[in-house]
């Protein structure tokens, strides 16, 4: 540390998950001529962005770890890496509701040509009166409910938005931060009103539709987007091979953090049952931001390891079928507003890409959300794959139970954390402890406890990483705000 409190050039950085952050961080910090190693327990690099591959019949099935799907702003390399592996998607999303099917995010057009006028403009009647009551009432908690309802009003957000969310974070939608709705508003728009008037300005306005669709803006008619042709762990298995194979430590577990000084001394890693001590002139963590706290060396404040243990995630099981059909949905993916289904959304890779799946046949991948001990990540598979297909089957996705050729589940845990009320209090006290470490950073989404933060935005979070080892290291001028996704590194 020099006397104006910045960091000594690293010269060797060990990087802690290799996850989509973690990967990409290496790819960058690799070709800037860092010596970079990786930390990951798995087997394959890429984390919830990986491809997995599934045999029946002789044939070959692929699935991602839910779908992922890469946007325009980086595509030029996402080129590179892929070549013309890259396709170009102009699509759709959908949503199931108790109504039927809808375009997701709710599209201003179908409030009056696919959903009864009265209903319609009762929606519409509800968010005014909501406004107004807002206005001249006493202003209450605040809580998801409470800022999705004055966005859209009690009867829309109940209808369309809430089984969805609740069904992400298993709590109602008064027990959510308002964080959830923050960092998703441009997914749902700023309000129905909003989202009217730029649909009516997209229609006299080819620039308007183009701008639209390009940001994915809930008023687009359509998503546009590009994918790797044999899946999104394509992607991250191209940058894989432009690392150092020596440099990938895979199998391995971190055990300890040895801290002194204000710095991280060392790293006890285990692999293969075995132990051995790590040591570079920088870590940076993408492993869940608990994991990092209680694996610190010596132990932090008791009130730390509280705030650490408060922190919660949910566990998705996927649950995936092979079809003897060669297409079943007309769009990327089915969102579920309906509170009785288990899973949350539904996609079909050949939808992403025909190379997905073999040319007579199909598959569809549910994801379903759950916590350590519940009832749903306790079932056994079979009664979990029967309740999915039964869903499937009077949405009319499935035509016949028959069509099912195969099935099998794949468990995901601390796969998206809990937005519980109050939890960035204990979010941000465990990120200030671990930023006071000078040559400690923790990035990504599970290093920085956050839902949203896939594709752009976590290859912005390692664009500003690598900005930051650019610059004069230090983090009280940091410049890791500079995204819409917020901070992007402690």
């Amino acid at each position: 540390m020099t006397k104006d409190g910045c960091n000594e050039p690293a010269g060797k950085v060990i990087i802690l998950g290799g996850g989509f952050n973690g990967l990409r961080l290496a790819f960058l910090l690799n070709r800037k001529g860092y010596k970079v190693e990786i930390v990951e327990r798995d087997t394959r690099l890429g984390g919830m962005v990986q491809t997995y591959c599934h045999t029946w019949n002789g044939e070959k099935y692929f699935f991602d770890y839910g779908p992922h799907l890469f946007f325009n702003d980086y595509i030029d390399e996402y080129r590179e890496l892929l070549g013309d592996d890259l396709l170009q998607i102009r699509d759709r999303f959908a949503m199931v509701t108790r109504g039927g099917m809808l375009s997701y995010p709710l599209r201003p057009v179908e409030m009056f040509t696919r959903i009864n006028p009265l209903l319609s403009a009762g929606y519409l009647l509800d968010f005014v009166l909501y406004r107004l009551k807002k206005k001249h009432g006493a202003q209450g908690p605040s809580n998801l409910k409470t800022v999705m309802t004055e966005r859209f009003g009690e009867k829309l957000f109940d209808d369309f938005y809430a089984p969805y969310i609740e069904k992400c974070c298993g709590l109602p939608s008064e027990g959510i931060s308002p964080l959830w709705a923050e960092e998703r508003e441009n997914v749902s728009g700023k309000n129905p009103v909003d989202n009217i008037l730029k649909k009516v300005q997209s229609w006299f306005s080819r620039a308007v539709r183009e701008r639209l669709a390009n940001v994915n803006h809930p008023s687009a008619s359509e998503i546009v987007a590009c994918y790797p042709r044999m899946g999104a762990g394509q992607l991250c298995d191209a940058m894989a091979r432009t690392l150092p194979q020596e440099g990938i430590h895979l199998g391995a577990s971190v055990k300890s953090v040895l801290t002194d000084s204000g710095q991280v001394q060392g790293l006890i890693v285990e692999k293969d049952g075995k132990s051995q001590t790590m040591r570079a002139d920088l870590c940076i963590s993408t492993i869940p931001l608990q994991q990092l706290v209680f694996a610190m060396k010596p132990q932090p404040q008791q009130e730390l390891i509280v705030a650490a243990k408060s922190l919660t995630y949910r566990t998705v099981r996927l649950v995936n079928l092979i079809v003897d059909q060669d297409r079943i949905t007309d769009c990327l993916e089915i969102f579920s507003m309906v509170r009785s289904h288990p899973f949350k959304r539904v996609y079909e890779p050949k939808a992403m890409s025909l190379d997905m799946s073999p040319p007579d046949k199909s598959s569809l991948c549910m994801e379903v959300c759950c916590s350590e001990g519940d009832e749903i990540q306790t079932m056994p598979a079979k009664a979990l794959i029967d309740i999915c297909v039964n869903a499937l089957l009077k949405m009319k996705v499935l035509t016949s139970r028959d069509l099912v050729k195969d099935s099998f589940i794949v468990d995901i845990p601390n796969a998206y954390p809990v937005y519980r009320m109050g939890f960035e209090k204990d979010q941000q006290s465990l990120l200030e402890y671990v930023s006071g470490f000078r040559n400690l950073l923790t990035s990504g989404r599970q290093g920085l406890f956050r839902y949203h933060a896939m594709t752009n935005e976590v290859m912005e979070m390692a664009d500003s990483i690598d900005r930051f080892l650019e610059g004069d290291r230090n983090k009280l001028y940091a410049d890791n705000r500079r995204s819409r996704w917020g901070q992007s590194f402690y």
